[in-house]
């Protein structure tokens, strides 16, 4: 999805009706994949997309990037800007077998979703070196993306909307953050 913050909701649903997920990890997997590209294409300007948007590189390099990036990044952006307690964030950031399984199913889950409309789809790299764009929604790739992308916005616009909602009704009268 060239819009990578339209990935978040996926990983908000999750997290939402399967409480035992790791909030941070599945964010931040939700959006590795596209961060690997741009950290590929800066470093080499090689096959970033085709590598980062498989099934293979989202349960290897994609998730081995998100793991480390939730563990040692996450916290510290997440506590600045949200202005959240760093040490409560960074315990949920620790490195467990959940982590790593919520960062596995947020990179699956990206490169699912951007098969639904890419022009070329490289899911099945390095099985199979050609598009695989059976999954490719109207058999239209621009339609497809237009879709897509209006579902992902309409349903983040929603979330904040909920969250925001949600916060002014605490009894502590600030907005929390939930893990």
């Amino acid at each position: 999805m060239p819009v990578t913050p339209l990935h978040y909701p996926p990983a908000y649903l999750i997290k939402t009706y399967r409480e035992t997920f790791n909030l941070p990890a599945l964010v931040v997997g939700s959006v590795a994949p596209d961060v690997f590209l741009i950290i590929d294409y800066a470093a080499s300007r090689t096959m970033g997309r085709i590598i980062s948007h498989s099934l293979l590189g989202a349960a290897t390099i994609d998730t081995f990037l998100s793991v480390a990036l939730t563990v040692f990044l996450y916290p510290s952006l997440v506590s600045f800007v949200f202005r959240l307690d760093k040490e409560k964030v960074r315990e949920k950031c620790r490195l467990s077998v959940l982590l790593v399984a919520s960062c596995l199913i947020g990179c699956v889950l990206h490169v699912l979703i951007d098969s639904l409309h890419h022009e070329f789809n490289p899911l099945l790299h390095p099985f199979i070196t050609e598009s695989f764009d059976i999954l490719v929604l109207f058999n239209d790739w621009v339609l497809a993306t237009i879709v897509v992308h209006s579902f992902f916005l309409v349903l983040l616009i929603s979330i904040l909307i909920w969250e925001t909602l949600k916060g002014e009704s605490s009894l502590e009268g600030s907005y929390s953050y939930e893990y």
